[in-house]
């Protein structure tokens, strides 16, 4: 465990001074006070949890299949996860792996050309895609696939080309909602949300963007109140905007720019940790307009579905995790070395995590897990593995 370093109050006001003119120019377009949290004195942290939070009991290496054609692996358990593949004749199948991860059960086969199928719910029990017909003309329709049941429920449409947005379908952290980028009935774009209980289909109208803009993805807060979109704008770095949604409309309240490998997320519906263009790790409050610093040198991170909490991957290509407590990230530790994490994911009590991606380009060293039980890694340049924590 790193130790902790004393702040001065003559180094925290050169912090404060540094921080403060970033972070105001990071806001596109608007001029407002913000609030930098910076430890007091000795650097204040809660008591740890006796002994170390993260100890590695197991590793587990997943099989790589045809990576051409299957997608990322995804939790629906505890100790159960689901990979899609795409056939080539247009037939979706879906397999199931459960602990240690080595063959694979079918699940499903669909028929048809149902595209990114592969968005499944956090509480791992749906898939939702786009579906075509041949007589849909101009129209997809947006398809709701039950994992348990196997039933397939159309709950709405829409052009099949987007003028300025992406067709990624994103889940709010307790499955909820799913939102996605689509027109209003004026035709303009706008935000799509379905709530899973009601079956309610809303659409909020986004402001016309002052330059040619592509939308990465929308995720609503588990209130339906608000949403984090994430978009790039002609001659500009990507960002993350966060607005409320009031009234048929998305009302932008907040924007920074973001990481090239970063990410962004809610915390909880009224607060949202995100990857600054500098890797800072900053958590945002939306109700006094003030951000934390979290950590340095960040890139994709994951929060637990309790947000108890996060995993992130550094610059040096390791994956280390930390438990979260207010500001706070305590008994950080490195679980993996080798490996750039474009996809990290927590099973849903929080026990395992699920690490997708690749080996550094500059790096011809063998990967080298933390885990001293580790077999010896193989040649593939991607990798997908699933580490167990013990209890």
């Amino acid at each position: 465990m790193k130790r902790k370093r004393n702040w001065s109050i003559t180094g925290a006001a050169c912090l404060l001074a540094v921080l403060l003119p970033l972070a105001l120019s990071a806001c596109a377009g608007t001029l407002k006070t913000e609030t930098i949290i910076i430890p007091d004195g000795a650097e204040e942290t809660p008591a740890a949890i006796g002994g170390d939070a993260f100890e590695i009991d197991a590793l587990y290496r997943l099989p790589n299949g045809d990576v051409k054609y299957a997608g990322l692996f995804q939790w629906t358990g505890n100790d159960e996860l689901i990979r899609v593949t795409w056939g080539f004749k247009g037939d979706i199948i879906v397999d199931k792996y459960t602990t240690p991860f080595e063959k694979a059960e079918r699940v499903r086969e669909m028929d048809g050309y149902l595209l990114d199928i592969g968005n499944l719910s956090t509480d791992g029990r749906y898939l939702i895609g786009y579906s075509y017909s041949e007589d849909a003309g101009q129209e997809s329709a947006l398809t709701l696939v039950s994992l348990e049941s196997g039933e397939e429920k159309e709950v709405s449409s829409l052009r099949s080309v987007l003028r300025m947005g992406s067709r990624s379908i994103t889940w709010s952290g307790d499955s909820a909602y799913f939102s996605f980028f689509t027109f209003t009935e004026q035709g303009e774009l706008g935000i799509g949300a379905y709530h899973m209980e009601s079956g309610a289909m809303k659409t909020y109208r986004m402001p016309e963007p002052s330059e040619i803009a592509f939308y990465y993805s929308v995720r609503l807060s588990e209130d339906g109140k608000s949403a984090i979109v994430i978009k790039e704008e002609k001659g500009k770095p990507q960002f993350f905007v966060l607005g409320k949604l009031e009234e048929g409309e998305f009302i932008p309240q907040y924007e920074h720019t973001m990481h090239q490998n970063g990410s962004v997320d809610w915390i909880d519906q009224d607060r949202v940790a995100f990857t600054g263009s500098d890797g800072t790790l900053f958590a945002y409050d939306l109700r006094n307009d003030g951000y934390a610093v979290l950590l340095d040198q960040v890139g994709n991170f994951a929060l637990s579905q309790d947000r108890s909490f996060i995993a992130y991957s550094t610059p040096d290509a390791t994956v280390e995790v930390a438990k979260l407590q207010g500001n706070n990230l305590l008994h950080k530790t490195t679980v993996y070395r080798g490996i750039v994490a474009d996809g990290l994911t927590w099973s849903p009590d929080g026990g395992s995590l699920l690490i997708q991606g690749r080996k550094p380009y500059d790096d011809a060293a063998a990967l080298q897990p933390v885990a001293k039980e580790a077999e010896a890694v193989d040649d593939y340049s991607f990798q997908q593995i699933v580490i167990d924590f013990r209890s």
